[in-house]
């Protein structure tokens, strides 16, 4: 656990040297709750980054459990590498470098949790691609589902090049909060958080 904090601290200060995007600290602190709330055998990120969430959620987790996590740039993936052997859970995680949206249909794994933080354009596609990977009160965790604060304001029309990325957001949170299937709580947070329970295992 100390190693994972001393390493969480060299990443933030990393994050904030070279521009790079990690969880914001409120998001962080209640996906760190959740893990440790509900205790998940296996949790799937989607969207390693430098590995900072990663290291979030193992600080939180026994030995037992493992994580699975996707990133797609090869570079952040090294460096991501990199950080989980300095945090000492290197045999805890198993880091896949691709395409997320080729990658989950291939998984035989079955998920407790879910880290969706990658493209947000593709999370409908994401959503649909674990359906049959989710046990049975899976929790499934999506950050930045406000994108900006663009995906609730439905008044004003999103810049161009925006709008397919707020149309999806908008398309991923009316089916986990539509579909009978999902119980989910929308977090207020710096760019929104959406955590939904699944209630009943998919057969699909």
């Amino acid at each position: 656990m100390e190693a994972i904090a001393v390493q969480l601290k060299t990443m933030k200060d990393y994050a904030i040297k070279n521009k790079v995007p990690i969880i914001q600290q409120e998001a962080e602190d209640i996906l760190s709750e959740l893990v440790r709330k509900n205790n998940p055998q296996t949790i799937l990120e989607i969207g390693t980054a430098i590995g900072y969430s990663t290291l979030v959620m193992a600080a939180q987790l026994p030995a037992a459990s493992r994580i699975i996590t996707i990133e797609l740039n090869e570079e952040r993936a090294e460096i991501a590498r990199h950080n989980i052997r300095q945090a000492g859970v290197e045999e805890q995680i198993t880091l896949l470098c691709g395409d997320a949206g080729m990658i989950i249909p291939q998984l035989m794994e079955r998920f407790d949790m879910v880290f969706i933080d990658a493209a947000k354009g593709q999370y409908p596609d994401y959503l649909a691609k674990l359906m049959d990977k989710l046990t049975a009160g899976a929790c499934i965790v999506a950050d930045n589902v406000l994108f900006r604060g663009m995906v609730m304001n439905e008044n004003d029309a999103a810049p161009r090049r925006f709008r397919t990325i707020v149309k999806r957001l908008r398309s991923y949170l009316h089916t986990v909060s539509a579909d009978q299937r999902f119980s989910t709580t929308l977090y207020q947070t710096e760019d929104g958080l959406a955590v939904s329970y699944l209630l009943e295992e998919s057969k699909s």
